[in-house]
């Protein structure tokens, strides 16, 4: 990768490029965090009963019988467990920090709901919840293992206070990473070959409060028994690498107990977010001549139901209602010299001349459930590239930082989807526009409105908070050479956000408002994010 992570960005303020910028550009926001290797990171050390910064400097070689990813890619179907990455004979000290370890145990979690994401062609706002509050509990899990870094609790809507560590024991932060995402999949019950964690209710809470896979509250919905199923064994493997590696039982206890705790306020926190109520809310579309209308295999065939039509009335993680909402779109006209039909014509004619190059770009953005691991997932997969190589620190808020932006995104965009109920063009040009009768665009058109563009919203946030934390430089998505794709190379994120909100036009799928309206909706709620989530003091 050519560019080195890089901290010390300013919101608001991206590079160069062609599509509309963001002109809700918010406050400053400094991530004053440079990532760090292990052996650098090692001078800070957690010693029992203080829970404060201490020297050591030994530089950390590695850690025993941990596993490696082959990646998170989001269409990797193996998830890699059982591999050894590293051994040394050395054993690590139990007070070792959460950057004493490589990134395995996060990107493992990432990965493996990235392929359940895409084995239940979960939609991509549903994945986008789904990354953001598994990437949530990664990095609370290991955060107080992280001298100088902060907890999220009372910086995001709904979440006051979360379980703290007692400080007079011993923790070992992969193992708490390990038995709260173990929370997050399995529900309650007595311990078992199916749940070998017992987990206490959270304090307060009724004993019989429900796990995410207990229908219906849960967090992941749509997840299935058998995709569930490589999500219920891994929290259990990675507690037998942890014992294999020497860490005491005692302390293998400690951090099971606060790992469950943890698990227990997360679980209670997502569930109250109204995911669970929109499951059962019946919508129907409102009828007019610029509205959107299902669009099937032919003119008549009229049965999709709308994705999600309730899904921008959910608590979003920073944001507030209404925040960042792009304007109304241009007046619905089909006069043939009007700015509507302009888009429209724009959209059909640039169909009609697509290079190779441009099908290739649609393509490789495409990021279709069932086929991929999403839109965010894609952002989650290059995220990954960058940070294989470093600690579990640097993973763990690296994806929290990411997830946080698209998943307001998300909500933000389908807030105006549904506001606005914006006709798709292939319906607008198959019954207005010149020539296009009986046309069909180069990808499937979604089922939901069109105005504004989720992957140009959500690249948008994802571009801002990467670039706050790896910089500027160039790089190279790799994430779809499995399926067939070659290399990308950006100048940097913006530029990547850019290629992805023009690949809905070179699809077919989107007019060019809805993406560069649609890139600066999403770079507004980046620089939300980056303005008041403080991860580091």
């Amino acid at each position: 990768m050519a560019n080195e992570p890089h901290f010390a960005r300013k919101a608001g303020k991206q590079p160069r490029g062609g599509l509309a910028r963001n002109s809700h550009t918010l406050n400053r926001f400094v991530f004053r965090r440079a990532l760090r290797s292990p052996a650098k990171e090692a001078s800070m050390v957690v010693r029992r009963g203080s829970l404060r910064r201490l020297s050591y400097t030994a530089p950390v070689l590695g850690i025993a019988a941990t596993i490696a990813i082959t990646g998170c890619s989001g269409d990797s179907s193996s998830s890699g467990v059982g591999k050894e990455e590293s051994v040394n004979s050395r054993r690590l000290s139990v007070s070792t920090p959460t950057s004493g370890f490589p990134a395995t145990f996060a990107r493992q979690w990432m990965t493996n709901f990235a392929n359940s994401i895409k084995g239940d062609a979960v939609s991509p706002p549903v994945a986008a919840r789904t990354y953001a509050y598994a990437a949530i509990a990664i990095y609370e899990s290991v955060v107080h293992g992280m001298p100088g870094y902060r907890s999220l609790a009372g910086q995001l809507n709904g979440l006051s206070s979360l379980p703290q560590p007692d400080p007079g024991l011993d923790y070992d932060w992969p193992s708490v990473l390990a038995s709260t995402m173990s929370r997050l999949v399995v529900e309650p019950g007595p311990t078992g070959p199916g749940n070998p964690i017992p987990p206490p209710p959270a304090p307060g809470a009724p004993v019989d409060t429900p796990g995410l896979y207990v229908y219906p509250l849960r967090l992941f919905f749509e997840f299935t028994t058998l995709t569930q199923a490589s999500l219920k064994g891994l929290g259990p493997i990675q507690l037998g690498l942890r014992k294999t590696a020497g860490v005491p039982q005692n302390v293998i206890d400690n951090s099971v107990t606060f790992g469950t705790q943890l698990g227990n306020a997360i679980v209670a926190w997502a569930n109250a977010d109204g995911y669970a109520e929109i499951r059962f809310k019946g919508y129907i579309p409102p009828k007019c001549p610029g509205c959107w209308v299902p669009t099937g295999f032919s003119d008549t065939d009229k049965i999709a139901n709308p994705l999600e039509p309730s899904f921008g009335t959910l608590r979003r993680l920073v944001l507030q209602p209404d925040e960042c909402a792009p304007p109304a779109p241009i007046p619905f006209s089909t006069d043939p010299t009007s700015d509507w039909y302009a888009q429209g014509k724009a959209t059909f004619d640039t169909d009609a001349a697509l290079t190779q190059e441009q099908v290739n770009i649609a393509r490789f953005w495409a990021d279709g459930p069932g086929d991929t691991a999403t839109p965010a997932g894609h952002w989650v997969a290059i995220t990954t590239q960058f940070v294989r190589s470093k600690t579990l620190a640097d993973a763990a808020s690296a994806y929290a930082f990411l997830s946080v932006g698209f998943y307001d995104s998300f909500i933000s965009c389908w807030a105006t989807k549904y506001q606005y109920t914006t006709i798709r063009p292939e319906s607008y040009i198959r019954a207005y526009v010149a020539g296009g009768s009986g046309w069909k665009p180069l990808l499937p058109t979604p089922q939901f409105p069109s105005y504004t563009s989720g992957h140009s919203t959500q690249s948008g946030a994802s571009s801002v908070l990467l670039t706050q934390i790896f910089g500027t430089g160039p790089f190279t998505d790799s994430t779809k050479v499995r399926r067939g794709f070659l290399p990308r190379t950006f100048d940097n994120f913006t530029a990547a956000a850019e290629e992805a909100a023009a690949s809905r036009l070179y699809g077919g799928i989107h007019y060019p408002f809805d993406n560069s309206l649609g890139l600066a909706q999403g770079q507004c709620v980046g620089n939300a994010v980056a303005s008041r989530v403080h991860m580091t003091l």
